[in-house]
């Protein structure tokens, strides 16, 4: 995909250097990172805790109808004048059937919950639901739960009907909170909607689809690194110390523009989940202990960790 931005124009010339170093840093990832950092010691499966969504087990023709395997359609837009062809994704045909019929015996139970403890709830059930359908790597580059990111030509798994890209997933029980009636958007800057009226609010353009359009408020992680408030920020090859450990809650995000992740709790620990990155697929997919899983990803740069919950 050739991206063309005029010179002049520096946002979007660096929302394009951004997004390209993100599709180089995401292969990298996957395919030239080490796994001799992550120890299995730090992680923790699925069925050694208790989670409050369960999930039933798929039919035979649930999985037929959604996995790992199932090409997109090539499909040209027209979008403010421009002619746009790519692969779309379907998550929120997955949303729909899937999810929501799973979530909704939930919502009272959710409703009761403090915000950072129902989003917990979300992101756990989220990252589980989707590898017991898309396998324990479910990456899928431009994938959101919402299916506003443009249809793509290029990337890891671009032509792939269901999965999520590292923001769309860190954004994805954020969504599914203001989508269920949980969350108003004002609450939840880290969701489509939330950012939307942040954009119209402050005056900010939203600029990160293809060609110099709109991306539909869909958060990308040059957006995630400025929304909400910076908890903590760790140095490249730093780690979190006493103090920044204390200050964290489930729902936090952590990372840079590139690649972001979110911070859970599993019984009374702090947890980190991604959608590809160089933490949880080495571990088989599981949730990593926080502090060991942010002192990997600073390896590699300065993180932040933000929050746009109450405290």
């Amino acid at each position: 995909m050739i991206l063309k931005f005029p010179i002049n124009n520096y946002s979007l010339f660096m929302k394009f250097i951004v997004r390209t170093i993100a599709i180089v840093s995401i292969s990298f990832v996957f395919f030239s990172c080490s796994s001799s950092k992550v120890s299995r010691e730090f992680s923790i499966s699925y069925n050694s805790f208790n989670r409050l969504i369960k999930i039933p087990l798929p039919t035979k023709e649930q999985l037929i109808k959604f996995n790992a395997d199932i090409n997109s359609e090539l499909i040209t837009v027209d979008k403010d004048g421009k002619k746009l062809t790519g692969y779309p994704t379907h998550n929120k045909i997955f949303l729909e059937e899937i999810i929501s019929p799973v979530v909704v015996p939930y919502i009272d139970t959710l409703k009761k919950m403090k915000p950072s403890q129902m989003i917990n709830a979300l992101a756990l059930f989220g990252h589980e639901i989707f590898q017991t359908y898309f396998g324990k790597d479910f990456y899928r580059w431009s994938g959101d739960i919402m299916d506003l990111d443009d249809p793509q030509i290029e990337s890891i798994r671009y032509n792939k009907s269901y999965g999520l890209d590292c923001s769309g997933f860190s954004a994805m029980p954020y969504e599914l909170a203001v989508y269920f009636g949980l969350l108003k958007p004002e609450q939840a800057v880290f969701s489509s909607k939330g950012f939307e009226l942040y954009c119209k609010s402050s005056n900010v353009k939203d600029i990160g689809g293809r060609e110099e359009t709109s991306n539909n408020f869909r958060l990308e992680t040059q957006e995630l690194a400025t929304l909400g408030r910076e908890i903590s920020s760790i140095p490249k090859g730093g780690s979190l110390n006493a103090e920044q450990i204390n200050k964290l809650q489930a729902g936090d995000l952590v990372g840079r523009p590139g690649h972001f992740g979110i911070v859970v709790e599993i019984n009374s620990q702090l947890y980190y989940l991604e959608s590809g990155g160089s933490v949880v697929p080495p571990s088989g997919g599981n949730p990593y202990k926080a502090s060991e899983a942010i002192k990997i990803f600073a390896a590699g740069g300065r993180l932040t960790i933000r929050r746009c919950l109450l405290d």
